[in-house]
């Protein structure tokens, strides 16, 4: 049912929706329409134009010929007033009209069209601007995919997503992940069905102020308002989604095919995507190919691929690299040059899937093996040049690096783990990462979403620190020992040094969580920590158990401040870090490497406002 209500909702506030009613407005109001003159068919002919039936060509009042030069036109057109001038790229100033054009079949309203060898079944709204361009056209109903499937994960099928142009990441969750019964799965293809046939058009849409130029091969799509089309090598099929505040560019021998662009979305560069929707502010470029993919919102791809895959929010692979049947819907993730996370074909069926967790980090080179579920183990990184084997891993912040083949009793495929290392030692890339998903982010990806303290992460976190305790004390454990170790073994020491990592994690999120409540309830600022305990969920109340509490509010507020200032000196111990060892290495290191004042300033500024947060609360328990 939650399917149902999310797709009606999203359905009631479809811009297409609403253009397609404009549209079938336009296209029925014949009466603000009147047939030419003689002497308007005249000027006409005279500047070079020719028309087998000019009664099948009807204009509005006003209507200007000497605003149309060397132009073919076949079937019904309309044509308005032609007013002002336009921009055609390169700030050339031109007035709006028809030049070296063959138009068939289209509605065009005050618009410069110039060089189109061919435009057919297209309505040109208001300020576009259509230039150099092979052909336009359309042909029969249009459907933009809409209600199509998607396979992403398993290439065979199995994990099929319907979508449609204003998919949302919650639809895809709720498809992928939240199997619905057959009634609820029926009325959600029949409300697609409805609305696939309320958005078929027989026309294509240019909308106002769009651009397009030098573009070979336009098909059966929608190119929205305020986009730019520029250079593109072929779109076929698809709706470009675009907005004044939102505008939306296809450009450099582009091919899009079969597929849904959001607002805001960049595809540049020689890139390829077929079969696939690209949501609000994707960029994809630099020949990256994009197949059968749901790209969330916020993601950068650059030369490398993705097919069949679920990409979450802000993930990025800039470098050439490989993504194939991946779910990674909490996103957040950065694929390393040569990074092959597609090992699927195991010479049988291509039947087999990937789940990256939340902020991974696949390093250089790497090979995943199918299938693997990391999706237990956010913001876990894989070390460069490691071939992992098929697991299941279920330990978050971890690091994976070789193994030593030489360790007795350790099988020498097996690589090693240290559970909990990005969150003990590599909290300047956490809190770095936080900033760059602040600005990628805003306005669209909540920073709840990509927090590394949000309550799931916090679940995973307490059921890794559980199954670290272990009966029986070795030098090495493998998944015999411990649960979720997957193909990697982890030695006593590193074992002890999770426990006191995930524990202090532990202790950050739970007395964070009890300083919110006193935040919403200044009432509670009385109550001590142990009694606040109660009032947590009843999970955070179990996580809370194996933390150890202050005995008051004051001693609670002192042991944030000191967790928080902990922190604070451990992101800038390792930015430090990396500039002394930059400047063993390079004389002009300092000269060539400028501090990345954006991120100083949003760290020193993320800090000081939790300053200002205990302060107040402090204030409050005066």
């Amino acid at each position: 049912m939650q399917r149902l209500l999310k797709l009606k909702k999203a359905l009631k506030s479809s811009v297409l929706a609403t253009s397609v009613e404009n549209f079938k407005a336009i296209k029925s109001a014949t009466g603000k329409y009147r047939p030419m003159t003689a002497f308007e068919i005249q000027i006409l002919e005279k500047n070079g134009n020719n028309c087998d039936d000019w009664s099948k060509v009807l204009v509005e009042p006003d209507f200007d010929p000497n605003r149309i030069f060397r132009s073919s036109f076949m079937g019904d057109v309309r044509l308005p007033k032609f007013f002002g001038t336009l921009l055609l790229p390169g700030d050339i100033s031109v007035a709006t009209g028809i030049y070296d054009c063959m138009v068939h079949n289209c509605i065009i309203e005050n618009a410069l069209i110039y060089k189109v060898s061919t435009l057919s079944n297209v309505l040109v709204r208001s300020s576009a601007v259509v230039q150099n361009v092979g052909t336009l056209v359309s042909s029969g109903k249009i459907n933009y995919m809409v209600g199509s499937s998607i396979n992403v994960g398993n290439e065979m099928g199995g994990r099929e997503v319907l979508v449609f142009p204003e998919l949302t990441t919650e639809l895809v969750d709720l498809q992928l992940f939240h199997k619905a019964e057959q009634s609820v799965q029926d009325s959600f293809t029949e409300m697609l069905s409805t609305y696939r046939s309320e958005l078929a058009l027989p026309f294509g849409i240019v909308g106002k102020g769009a651009v397009v130029s030098n573009t070979n091969i336009i098909r059966n799509s929608w190119i929205g308002a305020h986009s730019r089309i520029e250079g593109a090598a072929k779109i076929r099929n698809s709706i470009i989604m675009s907005s004044l505040e939102e505008s939306s560019h296809v450009y450099d021998s582009v091919i899009l095919e079969n597929t849904n662009v959001q607002m805001g979305v960049k595809v540049h560069t020689g890139a390829e995507v077929q079969s696939s929707v690209l949501m609000s502010r994707c960029k994809v470029g630099c020949k990256a190919i994009v197949k059968s993919s749901i790209i969330a919102p916020c993601c950068h791809i650059e030369e490398g691929e993705v097919n069949s895959s679920y990409m979450g929010p802000m993930t990025q692979m800039h470098h050439h690299s490989l993504l194939i049947a991946a779910l990674w819907p909490e996103g957040c993730g950065n694929l390393g040059y040569g990074a092959n996370v597609g090992s699927n074909h195991t010479g049988r069926m291509p039947d087999q899937e990937v789940m990256p967790g939340q902020g991974m980090f696949f390093g250089l080179g790497v090979n995943i093996k199918f299938p693997s579920n990391f999706r237990e183990s956010p913001f876990t990184l894989i070390a460069s040049g490691l071939t992992t084997l098929p697991q299941r891993l279920k330990f978050p912040f971890s690091l994976i690096h070789a193994g030593d083949p030489q360790l007795v009793g350790v099988a020498p495929r097996l690589n090693e783990i240290v559970p909990g290392w990005n969150y003990a030692k590599n909290t300047y890339a956490l809190d770095r990462n936080a900033y760059k998903y602040a600005i990628r982010g805003k306005g669209i990806v909540p920073s709840t979403f990509y927090s590394i303290y949000n309550p799931e992460t916090a679940r995973l976190v307490f059921d890794a620190y559980n199954r670290l305790q272990v009966s029986k004390v070795k030098d090495v454990y493998t998944k015999s020992d411990i649960d979720g170790l997957g193909e990697n073994f982890l030695r006593e020491r590193v074992r002890q040094n999770a426990i006191k990592t995930y524990g202090e994690y532990l202790e950050r999120y739970v007395l964070d969580l009890m300083l919110t409540l006193v935040e919403g309830d200044e009432s509670l600022s009385k109550q001590s920590p142990r009694e606040l305990r109660k009032l947590l969920g009843d999970t955070n109340k179990e996580i809370a158990r194996v933390v150890t509490l202050p005995e008051t509010m004051d001693d609670l507020i002192k042991r944030y401040r000191q967790l928080d200032k902990e922190w604070f000196d451990s992101v800038s111990h390792g930015l430090d870090r990396d500039n002394e060892r930059g400047r063993k290495i390079f004389d002009d290191y300092d000269s060539a490497h400028p501090v990345d004042k954006g991120f100083v300033e949003w760290e020193k500024a993320r800090f000081e406002e939790s300053v200002k947060r205990l302060n107040a609360i402090v204030k409050n328990l005066a």
